[in-house]
């Protein structure tokens, strides 16, 4: 497959990992004392940077709304990529030819390194949906097959709008670009679930005739209440006993002999055409006992059968047999089940999405529901759109990230949906405009609490989230550690570096115990005040056992020979021991 070249690519391509790991400040908790859910403040590329030491492979769901780059200045959320930061981005990353750069180029520019950093972020199993616009669909799709060519991508169209006028059309959609693992499966949809529909279906197969399968030809006799009295002698019996001795494809069905008090069902569509039943007569009678099987008026006219015959599936047999379902007999005299609150729902996802619910005006009046401004942000997604992304695509109990949050939706969605069905998933908004706080930590906070008045009123999701403003550098442009930072941060940042995965609390009395990992237990002997030593005196206070041990200090005056002995690995902590 053909790569995607663009202006300014090689200079972006591994910029992410120039971008400096920054710490995340606290600012206030809302909701809780202490919260898992996050909106953090600040430009989103060192914001996802800021978030690998501890989220690095664990985010199971990430929807990101990045500009569409239709030139659109006059929006709260400007829709392209003329905005004043990421031209100063461009000008540092790509340098002066970023100036030539066509505005493709430049949404590229900036995409590209963001991409990496959430291709870092996801779950190996996880999930990425990006919604884009026309103007730069292609380029998104050419972009995630280079970057997850593992993966399978897949593009859903949504319509939005009733229109809007571009050149000769009247544009009525965007898009959404899905980025799966190549096995996924999706979740059933809420919108889809039918509540009138029937477990029952047709007991006839109509791709089978009966000189293929004769057993499965027989009458099924039902009286005039619309119950089954007993199965006639099949095609095969007949054959055997020596009552039919023509050819299978000849023989015709008999409505005429049948027991008193009963009419002749036999295996035939509703098109009228002959086929089979799906199972044979004894199974048919044993099913029918049990209550699996309903007779229901034949409304076809091209059949001259009275009655049509319904069956259940294994699988909702099997429902049935386990108590996942309830159910009632139809009737005193009638066997047939009744499955309560029974529902389907689609499972797979289908590529066109014509909800009202999804149109762009739902979300703008969402906003005006909750500022009681409509013009507080124009055209944000509606949550129910979001909502059915993230139900198709997330567990009850996921991490669900959004770089680009604009006006809060994804929180939105994601605190309706844990009120709906009780689920804990949690949210991290990233917004680098200076509306994070105003608008979208303002949202989210009304619609924990509650708002709108009289019939416009919305009840309160309960939750909570901290708020976040991206802090200073952990490494100084010299490569030196920052001992402005807290010593905390300090400490996650190593251990990530040393083991791609989260710090967990110390499982131990000594200080400088990070952790164990892979049998090597990692040690950081740090003073902010003072250069350390790694030396015999520090080596006892070490009590733990471990196969390795990988120690952070300033010095060490333990001989190569006797490191290697014990299996010990000294590394000199990145700071000026000189001015201290």
């Amino acid at each position: 497959m053909p790569t995607l070249e663009w202006i300014g690519k090689d200079k972006v391509i591994n910029h992410h990992q120039q971008v400096p790991y920054r710490v995340l400040e606290e600012r206030y908790t809302f909701g809780a004392e202490k919260s898992e859910n996050m909106i953090i403040r600040g430009d989103n590329l060192e914001a996802l940077k800021a978030l690998l030491p501890k989220y690095e492979g664990r985010i199971k769901c990430i929807y990101i709304d990045p500009p569409y780059n239709t030139g659109n200045e006059n929006w709260v959320y400007n829709d392209n990529v003329n905005d004043p930061k990421i031209k100063k981005w461009l000008g540092q990353v790509v340098g002066k030819e970023g100036e030539d750069l066509s505005r493709h180029d430049k949404w590229l520019c900036m995409m590209y390194p963001r991409l990496r950093l959430l291709q870092k972020l996801c779950d190996p199993n996880g999930c990425i949906a990006i919604s884009i616009g026309f103007h730069e669909v292609n380029n998104l799709i050419s972009l995630c097959q280079e970057m997850f060519s593992s993966r399978q991508i897949m593009t859903v169209t949504v319509k939005t709008s009733g229109g809007k006028p571009s050149g000769s059309f009247n544009v009525t959609h965007e898009y959404i670009v899905f980025i799966l693992p190549k096995d996924f499966r999706a979740n059933a949809s809420a919108l889809s679930i039918n509540n009138e529909s029937s477990p029952y279906h047709s007991m006839t197969l109509a791709s089978f005739f009966q000189e293929e399968r004769p057993n499965q030809t027989y009458p099924i006799y039902v009286d005039d209440l619309g119950r089954i009295v007993s199965c006639g002698c099949s095609l095969q019996e007949l054959i055997d006993r020596g009552e039919y001795c023509g050819d299978k494809a000849s023989f015709s069905f008999d409505y005429d002999n049948t027991p008193a008090g009963t009419t002749a069902v036999w295996p035939v569509t509703s098109k009228g055409l002959p086929c089979v039943w799906r199972q044979i007569a004894e199974s048919t009678m044993r099913d029918w006992n049990r209550g699996y099987i309903k007779v229901i008026p034949q409304k076809s006219k091209a059949t001259k059968n009275k009655w049509s015959i319904q069956f259940l599936s294994d699988g909702i047999k099997k429902k049935i047999e386990d108590g996942s379902f309830s159910c009632k007999p139809q009737s005193d005299d009638c066997p047939t089940l009744e499955i309560l609150d029974y529902s389907t729902a689609g499972i797979t996802i289908p590529t066109i999405w014509d909800s009202k619910d999804f149109y762009t005006a739902k979300g703008t009046d969402e906003i005006e529901g909750v500022f009681g401004i409509k013009t507080m942000f124009t055209y944000a997604k509606p949550t129910a759109l979001i909502c059915e992304v993230l139900r198709r695509l997330s567990g009850d109990d996921d991490i669900i990230l959004d770089s680009f949050a604009g006006s809060g939706t994804t929180a939105h969605a994601v605190l309706n949906m844990n009120k709906t069905d009780g689920g804990n998933r949690k949210f991290i908004l990233v917004e680098m405009e200076d509306y994070a706080e105003r608008i979208t930590a303002e949202r989210v906070k009304r619609v924990i609490n509650g708002y709108g008045d009289g019939k416009n009123a919305a009840e309160g999701t309960g939750g909570d989230f901290t708020f976040y403003d991206l802090g200073q550098a952990l490494l100084l442009p010299n490569g030196n550690l920052n001992e402005d930072v807290d010593i905390e941060k300090i400490r996650d940042y190593v251990w990530f570096m040393e083991t791609r995965s989260p710090l967990a609390p110390a499982q131990s009395a000594n200080p400088y115990f990070l952790g164990s990992h892979n049998s090597t237990d990692y040690y950081f002997y740090y003073e902010k005040d003072q250069p350390t030593t790694l030396n015999h005196g520090f080596l006892s206070t070490i009590k733990e056992k471990a196969d390795g041990y990988l120690i952070y200090a300033d010095l060490c005056t333990i001989p190569d020979e006797e490191l290697k002995k014990y299996n010990i690995t000294f590394k000199k902590i990145p700071r000026d021991i000189k001015r201290l």
